[in-house]
């Protein structure tokens, strides 16, 4: 599955097999900035981050090449079609864990033969958002199952094959012209990186998008599912989180004022509010 790779490194790799579906979880480590992992399966797949660290990922069909996708949040989902090569792909980034489920709809046990084809015709897709799908990829990439008759387990699998079937028959909303995608999106977001220190204004970052102000605000909530101001917020801290990895015996305080806090209590309670941890208890648990 895996073709190549350039600064990524692959820290473990499982597998499952239930009717219908193989998932395939890689811990994948960022070792250079920016890093990428090219993957190609002869089957569908459906790829989700379960989990991010340091950063946020993306899935791109080249290293080079910004995707034009809907959803740039966490939660983002990816459909590619059999033997179409994509990249998870991140310009800061120190771990990931990626959950890429194989559709194999002939070992399905609760498919119809049209809706098999239904699905078997899907076109790939990259970076949109679907909750219920989501769910489902997120549930059975996290759950331990016993065995490959785990009862939960296979209700996961049956409810993601429902959910992707219902993708099939819901219509995709055509695009905005001003949709912040591609490689405009990726410059707003090099923007907001290299200013973590300040509190960059939606007429600043409206200037880098070329769109109005109104059309940013409006846009930036649908792509990334945040406010500008919780998005900034989230990248001060997931940028606090590569200088906790990378020195764990770094003060707070200085991490704090690197990443943009006025001090560590600050720091401490925006670490909390959205890691759900403090700072030195999420170090403790990955070091």
């Amino acid at each position: 599955m895996i073709q190549n790779e350039h600064g990524v490194r692959v820290s473990s790799q499982t597998r499952k097999e239930w009717p219908g579906i193989a998932c395939n979880i890689f811990d994948l480590r960022w070792e250079t900035e920016p890093g990428w992992i090219l993957f190609s399966s002869n089957a569908a797949l459906l790829c989700v981050a379960v989990s991010e660290m340091g950063g946020r990922c993306q899935v791109r069909i080249r290293p080079d090449q910004p995707v034009e996708g809907d959803y740039f949040g966490t939660g983002h989902l990816n459909f590619v079609a059999p033997s179409q090569p994509f990249t998870v792909y991140a310009s800061e980034m120190r771990r990931v864990r990626i959950a890429c489920y194989e559709i194999d709809l002939s070992s399905s046990d609760c498919l119809t033969s049209h809706e098999m084809v239904l699905i078997g015709g899907m076109k790939s897709r990259y970076m949109f958002r679907d909750e219920r799908l989501f769910q489902c990829a997120r549930l059975l990439g996290e759950y331990d199952a016993k065995n490959d008759h785990d009862p939960y387990a296979l209700s996961l699998t049956r409810a993601l094959q429902a959910a992707l079937l219902d993708l099939v028959d819901r219509p995709t909303e055509p695009k905005r012209p001003t949709k912040l995608t591609g490689d405009r999106l990726m410059h707003v977001f090099d923007y907001i990186s290299d200013h973590l220190d300040e509190n960059v204004s939606v007429e600043e970052l409206s200037r880098v998008a070329n769109l109005s102000s109104a059309q940013f605000s409006q846009s930036f909530r649908e792509t990334t599912g945040l406010s500008l101001q919780r998005w900034q917020m989230d990248a001060r801290i997931r940028s606090a989180q590569r200088l906790m990895l990378d020195d764990p015996t770094e003060s707070m305080a200085e991490i704090a004022s690197l990443v943009g806090f006025s001090d560590s209590s600050h720091f401490s309670r925006a670490f909390l509010e959205i890691e759900g941890t403090t700072p030195s208890a999420w170090l403790r648990q990955r070091i």
